[in-house]
C-alpha cells in the first residue's frame, strides 16, 4: 500500500508549518523504494495484505487483527484519520505491539494532533525496528510538535545521515531550520515554584568536632565548650521563587526572578538562616549563541539578625556545539558586605567555564571555577580553584535520580595576624568536598516528592577550621 498525499495534516491542532505536510511525502518515497528492501527482511512495514501481517496464535485473533489492519489501511488511504483513530483506540489493549496496527494508530493520532499518543507508538516501533526510516521520521515529527526539539533534531539527523532521497533531505532540512527558529524565539511567560522540606543536619553551626585546640603554637591548650563544637539538629526548610520573561524582540527578552528561603533548626534559633533575593537580566539569542547580562541582590539573616548583603553583576554565554552538547562560560563580579564583621567584606571575581550534555533521559553538566577576592584584610581573602559536576537520570515518567559533586581548593592571600592566639602567623590553605545524591518521584507534572543525602568534608592546615557536615532531607516541590 502506498500512503497518499496526507492532506489530513490540516486537522493538526495549532499552526502547522508547510514542512510538516511535505514530511508525510517521505512515506511515498521510502515505501516505494528504500523501504521495499526492508520489507523483504522484516515485518516492520505496515501493509494491508496477508503476506506481511504478523500471524497470531489462534485463528479468531488472526482474522480480527487482519481485518482491523485492512480497514485501517483503507481509512488512512482515504485520509479519514478520525475514523481510523476511533477504530483503533478501543483495540489498543488487544493489538498494540503489532507493527502494522501500531503504525496505523500512531499515524492517525498524529494527523489529528494527538502527538502524545502517537509518540508511544512510534517510540516502540523505532525501538523494535531501528532500520525503518519511516518510523524514525514519524517519531521525529511527534517530538517536534510536542516541543522536544533536541530529541526531534537527533532523530532527523540520524535519518539524514543515511542519505535518503533528495525530497526527504529537503523536508528534514526544513524541519531542522524550524527547530533552530523555535529555539531562538522568545515568548512571554511566567512561572515559579514553592518547596517545603525537613530533615536532619549533623553540624548546623559548621563547627569543628575537636574538644581541644592548641594556643600559642602549642604552648597552651584550650578546651572548647559544647556550643563551640559541632551540633546536630532537625530542621525544616521553605523555599519559593517567581519568575517572568518579557520579550523585547522575537530573539531577545528581559527576565526577572524574586525568591526567598528559610532554614529553621529545631535545637535553637542562633543559626536559623533566612534569605531574600531579586535578580534580572537581558537575554539575546543569535544562531547558536545565547548571551545574558544580569544582576542580583541577596540579603541574609542569621538567627534573625542581619548577616550579609551581596550585590553582583554577571555575563553568561552559551553556545550549542551539537544537538546534545553545549558549552558555557560566565563572569561574575560580586560585592559582599558583612554586617557583623567589616574584616569579612569582599569584592570577588569568579569565572566558570564548562559544558553540558543532554540525551533523551540523561544529562550532565560540569564547570571549572576560578575566583579571587579583594578583601579589607588579605588574610580573609582567598583564591579559589574548583569543579562542579551535576548529573540527572530519568528512569521513567515518574522516577528520577540526580547527583552533584563540588570540589574547592582555597588558598588564602595573607597570614593571620600575629596577635591571634589560635593561629597567629599562619596562612590558611583549605579544601572542600561536597557530594549529594537524590531521588525524585513525580506524582503530577507540577508535583514532585524528593529525598536527598549530602555530605561536606572541609579540610584545613589549621585543625580549628576543619569540619564534617551531613544533611538528610525529604520534601515536596510544586511548580507552576
Amino acid at each position: 500500500m502506498a500512503i497518499g498525499d496526507h492532506k489530513g495534516l490540516g486537522k493538526v491542532k495549532g499552526p502547522t508549518p508547510q514542512a510538516a505536510s511535505r514530511l508525510l511525502l517521505c512515506g511515498l518515497l521510502f515505501s516505494a523504494s528504500a523501504l521495499q528492501a526492508e520489507e523483504t527482511t522484516s515485518d516492520a512495514q505496515p501493509a494491508a495484505n496477508n503476506s506481511t501481517t504478523p500471524k497470531l496464535a489462534t485463528a479468531p485473533k488472526l482474522v480480527t487483527l487482519e481485518q482491523t489492519n485492512q480497514q485501517l489501511a483503507v481509512l488512512i488511504h482515504n485520509q479519514d484519520y478520525l475514523a481510523a483513530y476511533q477504530l483503533a483506540k478501543p483495540l489498543l489493549s488487544l493489538y498494540e505491539g503489532d507493527p502494522s496496527f501500531d503504525f496505523y494508530y500512531g499515524f492517525s493520532a498524529a494527523q489529528l494532533g494527538y502527538f502524545n499518543e502517537a509518540l508511544f507508538s512510534f517510540e516502540r516501533l523505532n525501538s523494535n525496528y531501528p532500520s525503518v526510516a519511516r518510523y524514525r521520521l514519524e517519531l521525529a515529527r511527534a517530538y517536534y510538535y510536542l516541543g522536544n526539539y533536541d530529541a526531534a533534531e537527533q532523530q532527523f539527523l540520524q535519518v539524514q545521515s543515511s542519505n535518503p532521497p533528495a525530497q526527504v533531505q529537503q523536508t528534514i532540512g526544513e524541519f531542522l531550520q524550524r527547530i533552530q527558529e523555535q529555539r531562538q524565539a522568545v515568548f512571554p511567560s511566567w512561572g515559579g515554584f514553592v518547596s517545603a522540606s525537613g530533615g536532619y543536619d549533623s553540624n548546623y553551626n559548621t563547627a569543628t568536632d575537636l574538644n581541644e585546640v592548641d594556643l600559642l603554637d602549642g604552648l597552651l591548650t584550650a578546651r572548647l565548650s559544647r556550643d563551640q563544637r559541632a551540633q546536630g539538629s532537625g530542621y525544616y526548610q521553605l523555599r519559593a521563587q517567581g519568575s517572568y520573561i518579557s520579550p523585547l524582540t522575537r530573539r531577545s527578552a528581559l527576565d526577572l526572578q524574586l525568591g526567598a528561603s528559610r532554614k529553621d533548626n529545631a535545637a535553637d534559633d542562633l543559626f536559623d538562616l533566612d534569605n531574600l533575593y531579586a535578580s534580572g537580566g537581558m537575554r539575546a539569542i543569535r544562531g547558536r549563541h545565547n548571551l545574558r547580562l544580569g544582576g542580583r541582590y541577596s540579603h541574609y539573616w542569621l538567627g534573625g539578625d542581619d548577616l550579609l548583603s551581596e550585590l553582583s553583576a554577571n555575563i553568561e554565554w552559551h553556545y550549542r556545539l551539537a544537538p546534545q552538547w553545549q558549552t558555557q562560560a560566565s563572569l561574575t563580579l560580586s560585592d559582599q558586605d558583612n554586617l557583623r564583621n567589616n574584616d569579612l567584606d569582599l569584592l570577588q571575581a569568579e569565572t566558570q567555564l564548562g559544558a553540558a550534555f543532554s540525551a533523551e533521559q540523561f544529562s550532565v553538566q560540569f564547570a571549572l571555577v576560578l575566583a579571587t577576592d579583594d578583601g579589607e584584610q588579605d588574610y580573609q581573602a582567598r583564591d579559589t580553584l574548583g569543579l562542579n559536576i551535576n548529573a540527572q537520570q530519568l528512569l521513567n515518567i515518574h522516577n528520577s535520580l540526580y547527583a552533584s559533586l563540588i570540589l574547592r581548593d582555597y588558598q588564602f592571600q595573607g597570614e593571620i595576624p600575629a596577635d591571634n592566639l589560635l593561629a597567629g602567623g599562619e596562612t590558611r590553605a583549605e579544601q572542600m568536598t561536597q557530594a549529594m545524591v537524590g531521588y525524585g518521584y513525580t506524582l503530577l507534572p507540577t508535583l514532585t516528592f524528593y529525598t536527598q543525602l549530602s555530605h561536606v568534608q572541609y579540610d584545613s592546615n589549621l585543625p580549628l577550621y576543619e569540619y564534617d557536615r551531613t544533611l538528610l532531607e525529604a520534601g515536596v516541590n510544586l511548580t507552576f
